[in-house]
């Protein structure tokens, strides 16, 4: 989150200061025009479900909330659009290779400790790649929508899974 420590123009190099904006308080060069923009991250999720209308899940190898289940999820990169990010994800996260079948929602999450940041969240179906944890999981299981894991990270259950059709 550079632009929160930002001090320099990435422009012209002189000293940030704040001025008036377009209604708000923003950083601003001193010796230019530039305004630094503080924009959220965009991510994608993958909700993906089985043939038993099973939802695939991952327990977090790292921060934040480590050692709690989640969707597989990302930041997007710069050359891929959501749909991809998400594909991505969950083939990083759980070996599965899956294609995107519908937008579930876009939500917003303006609490998330590394930054805030808008997730696209995809509903998916395996087409190949074998179930193993991997990248930032270190779990990676089926389960039954009724019958989820208590540890749920990033308000899943109540954002997300808890709309699902059963």
């Amino acid at each position: 989150m550079w632009h929160l420590r930002a001090k320099f123009c990435p422009l012209c190099g002189a000293t940030l200061g704040t001025k008036q904006f377009e209604g708000r308080e923003r950083p601003a060069c001193t010796g230019c025009s530039f305004v630094l923009f503080r924009n959220p991250a965009c991510a994608a999720a993958g909700v993906v479900l089985d043939e038993q209308g099973r939802v695939l899940l991952i327990r977090r190898g790292i921060e934040p909330y480590r050692g709690s289940w989640a969707l597989p999820a990302g930041y997007q990169e710069v050359d891929e659009d959501p749909r991809q990010t998400a594909c991505r994800e969950v083939f990083e996260e759980t070996g599965l290779e899956v294609e995107v079948t519908a937008l579930l929602d876009v939500l917003y999450f303006p609490d998330d400790p590394r930054k805030p940041a808008t997730s696209v969240v995809y509903r998916c179906r395996v087409t190949g790649g074998t179930l193993q944890a991997g990248d930032d999981a270190s779990q990676a299981e089926w389960f039954d929508l009724d019958d989820l894991p208590e540890d749920l990270a990033f308000d899943n259950r109540e954002r997300i899974l808890d709309k699902l059709p059963r």
